[in-house]
């Protein structure tokens, strides 16, 4: 595993927890606690935590690391399913589509495969493929340059194709929602990209799972109320429901 992909392991294990230990994350990650130290003592020089002894407690809820997609796809699974099952009910055949590059979007376009009669527009390669055994699918990649262990079409050549498109529909990932509003991503670079899918919908629809409220994240996408319906599960703080009804937003829980 790459000094990277631990540390961005190491940094959402503090944003479920709060502390971690040294030697429990050592025997998580097979890996030897000197390792882990070294680790952890780069993210403190990085500002993103605190050590203490045998271990780290977070600075803050905050999400500037990004994780592997093959990470990713397998952290809170069935939350995702959920998301993904409320969202493909809102999916008509005939329909144009955006899927946003993520592994909530992916778990909706499994689902998707039963369709009879879809167009979808996608920047991500994992889920091109799947869709592409479909020929009932009318499949359309971005183009751009793939990003390595993401699997992510990014590019100036990406935003120009979106901004040509009129779709039904934009499914639209997030890395954080700010506690007042803003939807925030880890990657700059992704922030053109994600505005271009909102501006080419007639409905944006964002999924995310609950992990992602109450976080701050690097570079903000957009507001609260551009996204017209929310699909999330029901893991969602009441005071953040509460405070999410003061925006226009649909919110439905799976």
């Amino acid at each position: 595993m790459l000094a990277e992909e631990r540390r961005a392991i190491l940094l959402r294990e503090l944003q479920d927890k709060d502390y971690i230990e040294v030697t429990a994350v050592a025997s998580h990650l097979d890996v030897s606690a000197a390792t882990v130290r070294r680790d952890l003592t780069r993210l403190e020089q990085e500002g993103h935590l605190i050590r203490t002894r045998g271990g780290a407690v977070r600075v803050g809820k905050s999400t500037t690391l990004e994780l592997p997609y093959d990470i990713k796809r397998h952290r809170r699974i069935e939350e995702k399913r959920r998301i993904a099952a409320a969202a493909a009910e809102m999916v008509r055949n005939g329909e144009t589509i955006i899927l946003d590059a993520g592994s909530t979007t992916y778990e909706l376009a499994l689902l998707l495969l039963r369709m009879r009669s879809l167009t979808v527009v996608t920047n991500d390669l994992h889920i091109a493929a799947k869709l592409a055994s479909n020929p009932n699918i009318t499949l359309v990649c971005t183009g751009g340059i793939a990003r390595a262990n993401v699997y992510t079409l990014l590019g100036p050549q990406v935003e120009a194709f979106l901004r040509t498109l009129r779709v039904h529909k934009t499914f639209l990932g997030a890395d954080a929602i700010h506690p007042d509003g803003a939807i925030a991503n880890v990657n700059l670079k992704e922030v053109a990209v994600k505005q271009a899918m909102i501006r080419a919908a007639e409905e944006v629809i964002l999924l995310t799972d609950s992990s992602k409220f109450d976080v701050v994240g690097f570079a903000k996408v957009c507001d609260f109320g551009e996204v017209d319906v929310l699909v999330t599960d029901g893991n969602v703080a009441r005071v953040t429901l509460d405070l999410l009804e003061a925006w226009p937003t649909v919110v439905k829980i799976a």
